[in-house]
């Protein structure tokens, strides 16, 4: 795949997954969707995701005993995520010792839906007709 097919190509991915965020009520900071790049160039480019952005789809279960630090902290991202939503800032303690104890429900298709095979092949169908159509100008040129 030439290098812009394959940029082109994973920026309709990501703004799917923007898209998809925006239709399951999961923007209300946009730090998750500016988190979301392609990376790289070349035969090499990849799109990547935050690695929570998997909990949004599949959920998370309660806090183990002793869990590691999260970077920024759970409380720094519930804090952000209080503030967007108009919330205050101390019932950030509450919604994060009711996660701490229960957890949280993902949203099926969030993620399931822009990612799968239905989808990638109805992206992947405009970038392989450009490269065909490159492919046949330089075959078409070199015999004229």
């Amino acid at each position: 795949m030439n290098n812009d097919a394959l940029t082109n190509f994973l920026e309709s991915i990501k703004t799917d997954v923007i898209n998809s965020l925006q239709a399951n009520g999961k923007m209300a900071t946009g730090q998750t969707a500016q988190q979301i790049t392609v990376a790289g160039g070349g035969e090499h480019a990849q799109l990547q995701l935050p690695a929570y952005m998997q909990l949004l789809e599949t959920g998370r279960g309660p806090t183990s005993s002793n869990p590691n630090l999260g970077s920024p902290p759970m409380i720094d991202r519930i804090k952000d995520w209080c503030r967007a939503k108009g919330i205050p800032d101390k019932a950030a303690w509450a919604v994060k010792k009711s996660i701490d104890k229960k957890g949280f429900k993902g949203v099926s298709g969030i993620l399931s839906a822009p990612l799968g095979n239905d989808n990638i092949s109805l992206r992947l169908n405009p970038a392989i007709e450009n490269i065909a159509d490159a492919i046949t100008k330089q075959i078409f040129d070199s015999i004229t």
